[in-house]
Order: C-alpha cells, then structure tokens, then sequence
C-alpha cells in the first residue's frame, strides 16, 4: 500500500520562485491619456475637474491626437460622456503622463541598479582580467547605466 511512486514538485511559476528578478513593466499604449481605453483616467480628469468622482460623474472621453479609440462615435446619442475635453487638452494630458512614466521607469531602473554590484568579479576564464580590462568593463557597465 505504501509503494506509491515519489514524484518531485512541480514549479507553479517562475516569477514566483525565489531569486527571480523581474523586469520593470513597461506600457505599450498609443494613448496615455486614456491608457487604449478611450476614457481620460480619473487621475488625469480629476486634474482638471475638481470633486470629480467616477462612478457619479459622466467618464471623459479622450481626444487625444494619438487616440484611436472613438468612444464618442458610438455613444455620442446616449449622452453618457462628457465629450468637453478638447484635443489639445487631452495631447498636453497625454505628453504628461507619458513623462510620468518614463520618469517611474527612470527611477525603478536606478533603483535596480544600485542594488547590483557591478563590480564584483564573477570570472569564469582561466586568468584574472587585467587593469585595462577591468577599465574597460567599468566603462562598459557606466555607459550601459547612463544610456538606458
């Protein structure tokens, strides 16, 4: 009765293993205004319509430039949008919150980055790295950091 076979554990994921070092998410929307949804994000409205509370308060439509989702097309007889966000209003959101972005990935990349040590000899050859070698490395690795 005990004569089972012994199977080894099965991993669940690898992201949930320990160790793993995951890479920063990066979006891929056309819009940031409305993250391809084609509604302005209640961050962004509340920005510029004071007391806005989603759910209470008709969703903005998006016009940004870049946008391809048309909402409005759709809804525009059921009047369930606040359509009066112009395009440039939505491009300046858009630009802005792209930058937000970009400066959270910035930051996360550093972040990252501060935790490694990238001056600890991890050598696999047969010889030691010579002086220049080791300057050439370090300037590898700071042009990677400065260009990222």
């Amino acid at each position: 009765m005990n004569n089972y076979p012994q199977l080894p554990p099965l991993k669940l994921r690898e992201e949930a293993q320990p160790g793993y070092e995951d890479e920063s998410w990066k979006p891929t929307w056309n819009c940031f205004c409305c993250h391809d949804t084609g509604l302005v994000q209640d961050l962004l409205v509340k920005k510029i319509i004071k007391n806005y509370v989603s759910g209470r308060h008709k969703p903005v439509e998006c016009n940004a430039t870049n946008c391809d989702v048309q909402l409005g097309r759709y809804l525009y007889k059921t009047n369930t949008l606040d359509q009066r966000f112009s395009a440039d209003l939505c491009d300046r959101l858009d630009a802005e919150e792209r930058q937000m972005w970009k400066e959270w990935r910035k930051e996360k990349h550093e972040k990252r980055l501060a935790s490694i040590d990238l001056d600890v000899t991890k050598n696999l050859r047969f010889r030691s790295r010579t002086n220049e070698e080791n300057f050439d490395v370090r300037r590898r690795h700071q042009d990677i950091r400065n260009h990222y």
